[in-house]
């Protein structure tokens, strides 16, 4: 399939999502479809050909790298809590301004968590670059 016609596609999809978002809410179709969203994208710029790396990926690197993760989500997860702590209980916040300091919150949360996790994925990719075979 043509590049331009995944990148479209995957720009409709992204579109779609927030437009339902807005709309809806979440809804357990977004599990589905972000990824479907970045492999589009990645198809379409020519990342995933770029995947031949992962093959090099030692046991011990991915373990590295799920731990990472997992250790990543539970950070996420507690700041979100605790944003949600302060909105609710400590500041007892209302209406749009509750609506907007939640999507402060989360996108401030996620912020360093990108770069820690993004950190180790950096390491262990250089690692791999670095290694010949």
């Amino acid at each position: 399939m043509n590049k331009k016609t995944l990148n479209i596609i995957g720009w409709i999809l992204l579109l779609g999502i927030g437009v339902s978002w807005i709309a809806f809410g979440y809804t357990e179709w977004f599990l589905l479809l972000v990824p479907l969203t970045y492999i589009l994208f990645s198809i379409s710029d020519g990342s995933i050909s770029k995947l031949e790396k992962i093959k090099k990926i030692t046991i011990s690197q991915l373990v590295l790298i799920v731990i990472a993760f997992i250790v990543s989500i539970g950070i996420v997860f507690g700041f979100i809590q605790l944003a949600n702590y302060l909105i609710n209980d400590l500041l007892g916040l209302k209406g749009w301004i509750k609506t907007l300091s939640q999507f402060i919150a989360i996108i401030l949360s996620l912020i360093p968590i990108q770069l820690a996790f993004g950190g180790v994925i950096y390491k262990v990719i250089g690692d791999v670059n670095s290694t010949k075979v």
